[in-house]
Formats: C-alpha cells, structure tokens, sequence
C-alpha cells in the first residue's frame, strides 16, 4: 500500500518492486526505468543533504544516511554502474613508465657555456652571489 504522505519510501518501494522483479541488462528500457526512478530518488535525497539535513537526519522513520545506503546497495546490486576505473593507479603507472626525467642530469645534456648564458640572460654576472 503506498502512502501519499511519505513519497521518500514510495519511491524506494518503488525501486526495491522495479529491482524484486528483475531488471534485464539487455532490455535497455528495463535499464533506463531502473536507472531513472533510482536516480531520482537519490536526486532527493542528494538535495536534502544540500539544504543542510546531515546523514543522522530522521527522513520518514529512516536516517537519511540508511536512505542513501539502501538505494547504491540495490543500484549496485542490479549491475548497471560502470566498472570502477582507479585514476591514482593509472597515474602512478603512467610516471613509473615514463622516462621523461629520471633525476639524472647527463652530463652531454649541458654544453660547455650554456648555464653562462641562460644566467647572463636572466641578469645575473658571474660576481653575483649564487652564480654558478
């Protein structure tokens, strides 16, 4: 029986029948309804906590926080979130792969005079304190 004057479990009971059911990976309108009415509930959920109401915050006898588990739990049961790509790893693969600079400074890297000039044209003379 749906209540009116709770629409934030109206909504979940709605996702949680959509998700007893089943929903079909392969049936994209099946996919998108589940997608939709769960989405939006976490849209009113997500704009709760905007408006200030902290996850201890009891919304229709549940924290909101309880909410917010039950919808991902059955979002994640379903299977329609991507797979989850770590960015650090990839980061941190891509510099131990990469040689662009190793700390080492070849000693050919640097012809004879070349740190002269760059510091001459920076304005510095071979009198000033600092100068190499």
């Amino acid at each position: 029986m749906i209540k009116t004057e709770f629409p934030i479990t109206n909504k979940f009971l709605e996702v949680k029948r959509v998700f007893k059911n089943g929903v079909n990976l392969a049936c994209r309108e099946e996919v998108e309804h589940f997608d939709n009415i769960s989405g939006q509930l976490l849209i009113d959920l997500a704009e709760m906590t905007i408006d200030g109401m902290g996850g201890d915050t009891i919304i229709e006898g549940v924290k909101l926080d309880l909410w917010k588990d039950r919808v991902w739990h059955l979002i994640e049961r379903v299977g329609i979130l991507p797979e989850y790509k770590d960015i650090a790893d990839d980061i941190e693969q891509m510099f131990m792969n990469d040689n662009w600079y190793d700390g080492q400074v070849e000693e050919d890297e640097i012809e004879e005079g070349e740190i002269e000039d760059f510091m001459n044209d920076l304005g510095f003379t071979s009198t000033d304190n600092g100068y190499v």
